[in-house]
């Protein structure tokens, strides 16, 4: 049994390490690369190539917002369509009839177009804008307000927590501790 199992095991290893055979009709079925060069010349090139920028999008499509992943399938996009709510979607969704999401970068996106790529970038804006550098005194004011109303519920929220933990016997009530002496006593 053993020279029998030893005898396969060299069949099995002599095939796992002999060179790929390929026969003729698989050779004939794949094309080389220079009847593609040859055929590129008669009907220019692929528009699915990824070398060519594609064209900008003729849909009223507003990009808002891009989700660029180190998985490129798990990238993904904001968008608004025709002014409508703006939704999310992810590569190969479906935006409209004929129309999916298929790249995401940093700065615009690439749709499929029944078969033909094209790009949307953020919008533009029309006038400069300037950014102040010192916030409005409304805001200031309000974010004044918001912080002191953050502090106020955590204070809640902490003294909420102690009861609790007293309550429960895993903490000591609190007692009058006398301040520290200070130096010149």
């Amino acid at each position: 049994m053993s020279v029998s199992l030893a005898w396969q095991t060299m069949d099995w290893l002599r095939l796992v390490r002999a060179p790929l055979h390929t026969d003729s009709a698989t050779a004939v079925d794949q094309p080389s690369p220079v009847v593609g060069q040859r055929l590129q010349h008669l009907f220019g090139a692929s528009l699915l190539s990824g070398d060519a920028p594609a064209p900008a999008t003729s849909m009223r499509l507003t990009l808002l917002g891009s989700f660029v992943h180190a998985d490129p399938a798990r990238s993904s996009a904001i968008l608004s369509l025709d002014g409508g709510a703006a939704r999310r979607f992810g590569i190969d969704s479906e935006i409209s009839d004929g129309v999916r999401l298929h790249a995401v970068h940093a700065d615009h996106i690439e749709l499929m177009r029944n078969g033909r790529r094209e790009s949307l970038a953020f919008p533009r804006s029309q006038s400069p804008t300037h950014v102040p550098e010192t916030p409005a005194p409304d805001a200031v004011d309000q974010l004044s307000e918001l912080e002191a109303g953050n502090i106020e519920q955590l204070r809640e929220r902490m003294d909420a927590l102690r009861q609790q933990m007293e309550a429960s016997g895993t903490l000591e009530p609190e007692t009058d501790t006398p301040e520290p002496p200070t130096e010149s006593e």
